[in-house]
């Protein structure tokens, strides 16, 4: 098992970074409505520009790899099924920050499930540019980075991408493209969430 170190416990304070990211799908899992901080958080990060090509798409189309699809089905069905949301802490970083989120997903009247995350803390860092998707210049076989917790997989290792870019020696100027996948880890944690309620 791979331990990462954990962020300061001290928050850092920013009013764009502190509102609730809340989007929801339809009984038929496609994507029906996005708040005005998913918008704004997802321009600031270099995501869909607007809501128009996204509303009315599968919420499953917009994940690359299957054993995430897979996780995101278990934890929409415990959703759907149980009385409470389904509550957990995730990563989301930039290049500059870390970002510990908490996603609650809760069942709505007629079939809807809503995402809300909601920022635990944020530490500020050297900015990373493996991480800058306005790093155009990718070379070589990809990384695989988890979605959920950002640790880079480096051969049998998963580690903190700061970690994995010093074992790679790989240089700003030398930077491979990113892949998304999830970590033993946390399969197995959200798996075990996903399970029957």
């Amino acid at each position: 098992m791979h331990r990462r170190p954990q962020p300061n416990p001290g928050p850092v304070r920013q009013d764009s970074e502190h509102r609730d990211v809340v989007y929801r799908i339809d009984a038929d899992d496609r994507i029906c409505f996005v708040n005005d901080a998913w918008l704004d958080f997802a321009d600031a990060n270099a995501g869909p520009s607007g809501a128009e090509g996204l509303l009315g798409s599968p919420i499953l189309s917009h994940i690359s790899d299957a054993e995430t699809r897979h996780i995101y089905r278990l934890l929409l069905d415990r959703a759907r099924a149980a009385a409470r949301p389904v509550r957990f802490r995730y990563r989301c970083d930039s290049p500059e920050l870390r970002r510990l989120l908490e996603m609650h997903i809760r069942a709505l009247p007629g079939g809807q499930v809503e995402f809300s995350s909601r920022v635990l803390r944020l530490e500020p860092r050297a900015p990373v540019r493996l991480l800058d998707p306005a790093a155009r210049q990718r070379r070589g076989d990809p990384l695989q980075i988890c979605s959920w917790c950002k640790a880079v997989q480096v051969q049998t290792a998963w580690l903190e991408v700061e970690a994995a870019m010093q074992r790679l020696g790989a240089s700003d100027a030398d930077l491979p493209p990113l892949s998304h996948g999830i970590c033993p880890a946390c399969s197995d944690r959200l798996t075990r969430l996903g399970g029957a309620p």
